[in-house]
């Protein structure tokens, strides 16, 4: 139970925002679960090349109950990797001593490998599952030969079926073991066992086969993309490619991992130095148990090495989805090697010190595990990247636009009316590129996509999403007039074959514009063709948001560069210099009264400020010309106008 809840806690652990973003195959295991949740129960779910559907029903569980949210439906893995730490004791146990099962059970639940596998919605973490409960219940009714267990236990191996697609190569692993066992004189414990264990297992597969029977493209095209033998991965070199791939499958236990970062901290071996000792040493004992007939041996053994071949004969290995299959039998490899470690101290009489080494061990890899992925993976730019967070940035631009849904923040939507006077217009391009987008939006019905080379008309309030690197103008000028308008950049982002990053998306708010054409009140007047009307400034502890509001007088003949200095007794801090909405919504694209919203961040430090003021100015670059500024009452200002530094919401 203690095992259980610290996995639990490292399953669940801000789970909401590690990995950010929601890449598009979780989306659509989303997507298929609100379907389900809409009254469509399937039996394999055929989009996104094909997917079995056990994960897809508890994803739809935790949706309904959560909403439309990354950590809603991240949560269905976690719930599977955490209930897989009682089924690995109870599998272990069934095959090995009582020790070794708690160790196992320690061992994947702070293996790094499962607790990443256990927060992303990956059907793949359904697998370990199932296996280790299929082998608990074999297990059983191997020593008890009854009826029923084998029923369950055929039923239990039915079920993986519905898991991923490498449970498919389980089949050569139990014909291996069932072969091994009869040659070794147990034909009488199988039979006739083994009948009702096959008995249970098709009628649990009756529904798949019959979809596949009538589908059998769908559910067995995948495999055949990703194979070495398909001459598009080899490139000609099926002998050498083997090779290559032996030698990277081996070597993903403690030399170098996965390398996709959706899958891994990139390149991070399964297991960490001391748990890599003892696997080492546990997979000598376990193979000269094996020599022995001892039939949990022999069956890890057989489990682990036959279940790499998916991932050895597949593209990209090691691929730690392709290999979830040696989970959970990989960690008993460990545990037998801090079990013999601990016995060997144990019979000298040193008690305290064999409790010493397997605790440490164990703490260890809950140490490194808990740095490695809390600390080091959500740093990374290429984590951002693989998960398509822009996507979810997006959906959460939209869902806060119109009110409802996933703020992008926290494990639940909210569930209240969209502001209904609203409507989002969506760039084709942009809305087709990210199935999370689609999922994370619940108010979908005030979503309007339009094609690309046509803009909308819309109406206030709105928000347009487009497609930044074609040209602006064109979008720019369907916005509605006497608007007032906030334009907003998207992240950076990058796919998965692209080597340069690039915005994500542009978005523009419009509403009603609420100040009149006049610069009666406005703070001060630049060259008369643009009004500071207003500023606020949001302070946090290393950066301050300064939102300055700008009336557009005419149309103004240049592309300005805003410049907004931070000085502390006449000395500078901190500047920035950029154009209105980092350079898509330029000075040269705006119309006569619209009212625009330009955002600047200021890394103030940590330096203490004591007599600070705002310097705002506007030049063209790069002659660095500047606008002479006035105040309303037609007194000269200079080049730049000095604002008090004061707390508060943007205007």
């Amino acid at each position: 139970m203690a095992l259980t809840a610290l996995a639990a806690a490292l399953r669940l652990l801000l789970l909401a925002d590690i990995p950010p973003g929601l890449y598009h195959d979780e989306a659509f295991n989303g997507l298929d679960a609100l379907r389900v949740l809409e009254g469509e129960h399937a039996v394999y779910f055929a989009a996104n090349r094909g997917r079995e559907p056990l994960f897809i029903y508890l994803v739809a569980a935790t949706i309904g109950a959560l909403g439309r949210t990354p950590g809603a439906l991240r949560l269905a893995a976690a719930i599977y990797g955490t209930l897989t730490v009682p089924a690995t004791y109870l599998m272990v146990r069934a095959w090995f001593s009582r020790r070794i099962a708690i160790l196992s059970a320690a061992i994947i639940a702070t293996t790094y490998w499962h607790v990443h596998l256990s927060r992303v919605g990956f059907r793949a973490v359904t697998l370990p599952l199932t296996i280790a409960l299929t082998v608990w219940a074999s297990g059983r009714a191997f020593s008890s030969r009854r009826r029923g267990a084998w029923l369950l236990a055929g039923s239990l191996y039915g079920l993986c079926f519905y898991t991923y697609v490498a449970a498919r190569f389980t089949l050569v692993v139990v014909l291996a073991f069932t072969v091994y066992l009869l040659l070794t004189g147990e034909k009488e414990r199988l039979w006739p066992g083994a009948v009702y264990f096959a008995v249970g297992m098709l009628v649990m597969l009756l529904p798949l086969g019959i979809y596949a029977l009538n589908d059998w493209e769908a559910v067995t095209g995948r495999p055949g993309q990703v194979s070495v033998f398909n001459p598009l991965i080899n490139g000609g070199d099926l002998p050498g490619t083997l090779i290559h791939q032996l030698f990277t499958t081996l070597g993903m236990f403690f030399v170098r991992g996965d390398t996709i970062p959706r899958h891994n901290l990139p390149g991070r071996p399964v297991f960490d130095p001391l748990m890599a000792v003892a696997m080492v040493l546990g997979t000598g004992l376990t193979a000269a148990r094996a020599r022995s007939r001892e039939k949990g041996a022999v069956l890890t053994l057989t489990w682990v090495g036959l279940m790499l071949i998916p991932t050895w004969l597949a593209e990209d290995a090691p691929h730690f989805l392709r290999a979830v299959g040696v989970l959970p039998f990989l960690v008993v490899l460990p545990a037998v090697g801090l079990d013999a470690a601990g016995t060997w101290m144990e019979r000298r009489g040193w008690q305290t010190w064999s409790s010493v080494l397997m605790n440490g061990v164990l703490l260890v890899s809950l140490v490194t595990t808990g740095r490695d992925y809390f600390h080091c993976y959500p740093v990374r730019l290429e984590i951002r990247y693989a998960f398509e967070a822009a996507a979810a940035d997006l959906a959460a631009d939209v869902n806060t636009f119109l009110g409802t849904g996933w703020d992008g923040d926290g494990m639940v939507a909210r569930r209240i009316p969209p502001k209904v006077d609203r409507q989002v217009y969506v760039d084709r391009r942009v809305w087709n590129e990210w199935a999370s987008t689609g999922f994370l939006v619940s108010a979908t019905e005030q979503i309007r996509v339009f094609p690309s080379d046509s803009p909308p008309s819309p109406s206030t309030p709105g928000m347009l999403v487009v497609w930044p690197h074609d040209g602006l103008e064109a979008y720019v000028s369907a916005l509605p007039r006497n608007s007032r308008i906030t334009p907003h950049v998207g992240p950076l982002t990058r796919g998965d074959l692209e080597e340069r990053t690039y915005v994500s998306y542009v978005s523009y708010a419009f509403t009603p514009a609420t100040h009149p054409s006049t610069i009666t009140n406005a703070i001060a007047n630049f060259g008369d063709q643009i009004a500071l009307i207003d500023y606020a400034i949001e302070k946090s502890d290393q950066a301050w948001e300064v939102t300055l509001e700008w009336l557009s007088l005419g149309r103004p003949g240049e592309d300005y560069t805003v410049s907004v200095h931070l000085v502390d007794d006449g000395k500078l801090v901190v500047q920035d210099d950029g154009e209105p909405g980092d350079g898509y919504y330029p000075t040269g694209l705006w119309r006569p009264d619209d009212l625009i919203l330009d955002k600047h961040i200021l890394k103030v430090g940590e330096d203490e400020l004591n007599h600070t003021r705002l310097l705002v100015s506007l030049y063209v670059w790069p002659t660095m010309e500047q606008l002479e500024a006035r105040h309303p009452d037609g007194t000269p200002l200079g080049t730049q106008v000095s604002l008090p530094v004061t707390d508060g919401a943007p205007p």
